[in-house]
């Protein structure tokens, strides 16, 4: 093995072992240099049974891409991690991240050997070369501004793509967390960067056992506090304009839609994307999702939320069991959100807020019920739950002078059904209007997606 050596005023060595070449100088000693020489003699030795080239031979836009492969086909909201980890591939000229729904069913022999067989994989994931953006000439200044904007994140993310794992120090992640606050990014997006980096390096150290870094950098950063809570709910006032003016516009789903979230609790993405005919439990009132953001559950339904789903059933024709209940997109849904919120004078008013709403309605109904409101809502925690029931003053007051409500005050849905605003008669139980091919109302034209 080589000896330290004299460097000015110090010592140093060169080191070369297992295809890796590694100076260090500044030692005061050369004691001090033989010692840390032979602990990272020692390291190498242990790091050359470690997944690929290690540490000192890897950048971190490199681990990027082998973690990427590794862990995202497994996580169910994989498309913002990927779109996170292809940030720092481009800066590298590496391949990106391209995902596609892993609808076959792997062989199990396979996947045993690969040590996942009882891991539910949700994503094929793909590296392809990013063809060259083309940006039409009405947005060339828009983009010209937004990358003056994130110039020095930029800057400092690029430079980390191309640092090698070993060499990542907490100060370097802090820099850039700090230029991501200063070029504009919200708490909440320095969050998730960090997010990102703190897994990867965690992944590395515990999955492909890379002895280096010795900690995780991306722990023990200086972050902003996030303050994304929400507590906007629609009022029943709100409903009886919205729902007019939902019950007008082009797209037949949108009124049914917003009905249901209202009754259910659900997530915008559970009715759109989960939910089937063949889902209803007509009988036991039940919608019944194979898949969710919390995994499989069942949604109990109001009878207000069966009303609006036997209307929708009966412009159905045939037998479309495996037909999802509403064929729109989320897209398409926004804008007949957004158009319909503008016209009738409502504002800083989001779809998920709907969510909020039917949470802090039930809560009222059911006297603050906790255990029912966790099967209504399909949170996992109470803490969680806690942020959706959004109680004020205001209604307390009301509630301990046994007033009632007024519709200003009162959550859309309490103690009034939504069924009783303009718009919804063809969903109310008692309609006898036809819900075929050609219909007044809600149901006069396709949806375009």
């Amino acid at each position: 093995m080589a000896e330290p050596y004299k460097e000015g005023n110090g010592w140093a060595f060169r080191l070369r072992k297992c295809d890796q070449d590694i100076y260090r100088s500044g030692f005061k000693t050369k004691a001090a240099a033989s010692r840390i020489m032979a602990a990272l003699s020692a390291e190498l030795d242990a790091s050359s049974k470690a997944f690929g080239f290690g540490p000192y031979q890897t950048t971190v836009g490199a681990a990027f891409a082998d973690y990427a492969r590794a862990r995202l086909p497994f996580l169910k909201g994989a498309r913002q991690d990927a779109n996170r980890i292809n940030r720092y591939l481009r800066h590298l000229g590496l391949p990106v991240i391209r995902l596609s729904e892993a609808v076959a069913v792997e062989d199990s022999v396979k996947a045993a050997m690969r040590g996942d067989a009882d891991k539910t994989r949700f994503w094929v994931v793909e590296f392809v070369s990013e063809p060259e953006r083309r940006i039409p000439k009405s947005l060339q200044s828009h983009r010209a501004r937004l990358q003056q904007e994130c110039r020095k994140s930029d800057v400092l993310r690029k430079q980390l793509a191309g640092t090698m794992m070993a060499d990542v120090t907490t100060h370097q992640l802090g820099q850039l967390m700090t230029a991501l606050q200063e070029d504009g990014y919200g708490a909440a997006s320095v969050h998730l960067e960090r997010a990102e980096l703190r897994r990867l390096f965690s992944h590395a150290r515990s999955v492909w056992q890379w002895s280096r870094p010795i900690g995780n950098p991306a722990h023990k950063l200086d972050m902003p506090t996030i303050d994304n809570k929400r507590s906007r709910i629609l009022t029943n006032a709100e409903w009886q304009r919205l729902a007019a003016a939902l019950g007008e516009y082009a797209n037949p789903y949108a009124l049914p839609l917003v009905c249901i979230m209202l009754e259910s609790a659900m997530r915008s993405c559970e009715p759109l994307t989960r939910a089937c005919w063949s889902n209803v439990d007509w009988d036991s009132h039940i919608l019944r999702l194979d898949d969710s953001k919390t995994g499989k559950r069942d949604v109990p339904l109001s009878p207000d939320a069966m009303s609006v789903l036997h209307a929708l059933k009966a412009r159905v024709k045939g037998d479309a069991a495996a037909e999802q209940i509403f064929p729109t997109t989320y897209e398409a849904f926004k804008k007949a959100w957004s158009t319909a919120c503008k016209q009738c004078g409502i504002e800083n008013l989001k779809p998920h807020d709907l969510r909020h709403t039917a949470a802090t309605r039930y809560a009222l109904q059911f006297n603050g019920n906790m255990p029912m409101l966790k099967i209504i809502t399909g949170h996992k925690t109470y803490e969680m739950l806690d942020r959706y029931v959004n109680l004020n003053a205001q209604q307390v007051a009301c509630l301990m002078h046994q007033d009632r409500l007024t519709d200003e005050l009162a959550p859309a849905g309490y103690q009034v059904s939504v069924l009783t605003a303009p718009g919804t008669e063809t969903l109310r139980p008692d309609s006898t209007r036809e819900l075929g091919n050609v219909v007044k109302v809600n149901f006069s034209r396709k949806c375009v997606a």
